[in-house]
């Protein structure tokens, strides 16, 4: 069994819980679904760099093996959120684990392991994705400037929706966020 990634700060990012609340807040916010009323890709935002710190106390707080006693390194990890018509139809978080892990491991059901897949894929490091929750960055002026790499799709579509992506950026800061390092 695993604990809530939820303390009284709030969820704790990144994390299943994060995915699923900032998925509702989306859902909440009327200005980012009349934006992204055309849009119908699902996105997947990868971090990068992870601090070990961030990454073992999640692995302890979902009930996983330390990285490092399975003998990998783990410093990346992804949020995917199906994206359609203004609103946010689910979410699923990404661990990059090996796929071979021993079987004496249960993940729990909303942790997906292995790299992620979708119609986008935006990549960053965590310090970048935590500055844009803390609004101490732009996102679109991160996609331009290249750090914001856009891994999968159409960099063109994403500057065609740059005010529903500016509205996205912003929906987080409605997530009650913890940051564990």
């Amino acid at each position: 069994m695993y604990l809530i990634c939820m303390s009284s700060e709030g969820f704790i990012y990144p994390s299943p819980q994060w995915a699923e609340a900032f998925c509702k807040a989306i859902n909440e916010n009327q200005e980012y679904r009349e934006a992204a009323k055309d849009w119908r890709w699902d996105v997947a935002f990868v971090a990068t760099n992870i601090p070990e710190n961030v990454v073992d106390r999640l692995s302890e707080i979902l009930g996983l093996p330390k990285p490092k006693d399975l003998g990998v390194k783990v410093d990346s990890g992804a949020i995917k959120l199906v994206l359609r018509n203004g609103t946010c139809q689910g979410s699923e978080f990404y661990i990059d684990l090996p796929v071979n892990l021993p079987t004496e491991i249960k993940l729990p059901g909303n942790i997906k392991i292995g790299k992620v897949d979708a119609d986008f894929v935006l990549e960053a490091t965590y310090s970048l994705w935590k500055d844009l929750i803390l609004g101490k960055a732009d996102p679109v002026s991160s996609l331009l400037s290249r750090k914001i790499k856009v891994k999968k799709g159409s960099f063109l579509t994403l500057m065609q929706y740059s005010s529903a992506a500016v509205k996205l950026a912003n929906t987080t800061r409605n997530v009650p966020t913890k940051f564990i390092d």
